[in-house]
């Protein structure tokens, strides 16, 4: 359980970094580092994406004693779903991106434009609210960090 609870935080503090890398990169260098690393690496991108679904189910089925069994750590759970879903929008947008690249074919598919506006929609969501989402993180992150027994339901 406590693996699970670290690991938590961590994804929290990860995504958070994300999401503030615009208004804090220029100070903060290794949030440059951190988006780089996620934009190029697909090992990095699928590890994040995997490990952000196992961990969903994880923290809401083994939460940090004395919580309830089963939806204990809610709000934490509810956060890496958030981020989980950003970043499978941003992971799929940068492999598009690259396969559009790549192939230099100009066909349309009416299924695929589909697709491309719920992920537009889906990632400009989370874009134009990006800097607030990410303090909310963090702050859940710190909180679930400093009070890990206290059940945030």
């Amino acid at each position: 359980m406590m693996q699970v609870y670290f690991l938590g935080i961590v994804y929290l503090l990860l995504g958070a970094g994300m999401l503030l890398v615009d208004y804090y990169g220029g100070r903060l260098l290794l949030l440059i580092r951190l988006r780089s690393t996620f934009r190029s690496s697909r090992v990095c991108r699928l590890l994040i994406v995997v490990g952000g679904f196992l961990l969903v189910i994880l923290t809401l089925l083994f939460p940090v004693p004395p919580g309830p069994r089963i939806l204990g750590d809610l709000i934490p759970a509810m956060n890496i779903f958030a981020l989980w879903i950003w970043f499978v929008s941003q992971a799929i947008a940068i492999s598009r991106k690259r396969k559009d690249d790549s192939s230099a074919e100009g066909e349309e598919h009416p299924a695929r434009n589909r697709e491309d506006d719920m992920l537009h929609y889906t990632s400009s969501l989370i874009e134009t609210n990006k800097r607030n989402f990410g303090l909310v993180t963090l702050v859940v992150a710190c909180l679930h960090f400093l009070v890990p027994m206290f059940v945030l339901l």
